[in-house]
């Protein structure tokens, strides 16, 4: 039977994101619970477990090392808000899939109503603990597809609404359009696209 609270242990890991507190034992089971984003130690929520992140695309040959890949990272929030998507471009730096996958990453964050365009280097967004799952798009981006993904993020301009009734798109929405204008350039597939629009949930 499915434990319904954490051990009671202090956990090994503990981190704070997006208004929500991830802890994780030595045992590898993960918890997660919200808390209140001006007071991270104030909880507003009750514990539950986290859904293991799912392997990087274990059904695709292994890329060889060196080279730049681009993936889309699909990570928890709060409860019962939508999962937040970006994406990442990162150095494979093995060839068995282990180490750090420090990159670029690229998202639009704040309230539905007025998002705003954000960019980080030198990160490793898969280390962030509230990872749900991520897809790989590419696994040997050149030099030139990684600098078009980049004009392509900063120009896609962020989701806009007059009021909250009045939202219908997310980081999610602004995420599918970036990769839908890279597809038609042949940076990424157009079945990926697909698949992720089909993951997407309810603004409403």
């Amino acid at each position: 039977m499915e434990k319904d609270y954490p051990p009671n242990a202090p956990p090994a890991s503990r981190k704070v994101h997006h208004g929500r507190e991830f802890i994780e034992y030595p045992d590898g089971s993960k918890w997660t619970r919200k808390v209140d984003p001006k007071n991270p130690d104030k909880p507003t929520g009750e514990w539950t477990a986290v859904e293991p992140a799912l392997p990087i695309n274990d059904t695709k040959p292994t890329p060889p090392p060196n080279s730049t890949m681009l993936s889309v990272l699909l990570e928890h929030q709060a409860e019962g808000e939508p999962k937040h998507w970006c994406l990442s471009a990162f150095r494979h730096e093995s060839n068995d899939g282990t180490g750090t996958r420090v990159g670029q990453v690229w998202q639009v964050t704040g309230d539905a109503e007025l998002m705003r365009f954000e960019h980080f280097v030198d990160v490793d967004r898969f280390a962030s603990g509230c990872l749900a799952y991520s897809l790989l798009l590419n696994d040997n981006l050149t030099g030139a597809q990684l600098a078009r993904v980049d004009e392509v993020a900063r120009s896609e301009l962020p989701p806009r609404a007059k009021s909250r009734a009045e939202v219908t798109e997310n980081c999610q929405g602004w995420t599918i359009r970036v990769l839908r204008r890279l597809a038609a350039e042949g940076i990424v597939e157009e079945s990926a696209v697909k698949e992720l629009r089909g993951a997407m949930d309810p603004t409403g």
